[in-house]
């Protein structure tokens, strides 16, 4: 497990780790699954600029979008916290065409230097980045001019709902995220509207929030991951000012 000076981060990362495999196993199923790659595949090139060429992919988990996004020509770099997750994606490298690298990074402070990066991107990461504000100041300054932020997620959790309970893993779930934690996570049980307007307060241009029917028709055909229920998911993209 990475360690990490804060404490919550840390249980976060202790969480995914512990339930790495169990998460890639949904997530494997899923891509075995007709349409799956295909739709994914456009919801990406879809928001990507022409000339994009190397992409960052913060909180990367078990490397499936870095793994699909290499496969279709991007040269991709994935980090993540979460130890268990990396573990899972490297072990996937073997025998890829073009295979992306997985580094141990923080999504909120990721290790590069300045214009690193033609693109970010992110799967099921904003609802849990802590210090948002932070993240997106670094992710605008790791972008080249004209470089692209595209991000999917949903609105999993609502405002005022109990978590599940009653598994090990539910039990666990609770108790990593619990009230004090979504106090911390300012996209936890965020709408679209609030992302929008906190890229835009960050100095992201062009934002747009475009909303997923086709992957909703699969997540209720193949299901979700554990905890979850199917959601109207959106694809948030934005330009660094070039």
């Amino acid at each position: 497990m990475t360690r990490t000076a804060d404490p919550a981060q840390a249980r976060w990362n202790e969480y995914w780790t512990r339930y790495a495999a169990e998460y890639d196993e949904h997530q494997l199923h899923r891509l075995s699954q007709p349409r799956e790659r295909e739709t994914w595949s456009r919801v990406w090139s879809a928001a990507l600029p022409a000339g994009t060429r190397t992409v960052l992919d913060v909180g990367t988990g078990s490397g499936n979008v870095a793994l699909l996004l290499a496969a279709d020509g991007y040269d991709v770099t994935g980090i993540d916290l979460a130890e268990g997750m990396l573990e899972q994606a490297r072990a996937k490298l073997a025998g890829h065409p073009r295979p992306p690298r997985f580094l141990t990074g923080d999504a909120v402070q990721p290790p590069f230097p300045p214009r690193s990066f033609d693109a970010i991107v992110s799967r099921y990461l904003l609802w849990t980045l802590r210090d948002a504000p932070t993240a997106l100041a670094r992710w605008f300054e790791l972008l080249r001019p004209g470089g692209a932020l595209v991000a999917v997620d949903a609105p999993w959790f609502e405002e005022g709902t109990e978590l599940p309970r009653g598994t090990e893993r539910q039990d666990h779930f609770a108790a990593a995220y619990d009230r004090a934690a979504f106090d911390r996570l300012p996209f936890g049980r965020a709408g679209s509207e609030q992302i929008h307007a906190e890229w835009e307060a960050a100095g992201f241009i062009e934002v747009q929030v475009d909303p997923l029917p086709e992957v909703l028709e699969l997540d209720r055909a193949h299901g979700v991951a554990a905890g979850h229920s199917p959601q109207l998911q959106h694809r948030f993209s934005a330009r660094r000012p070039g």
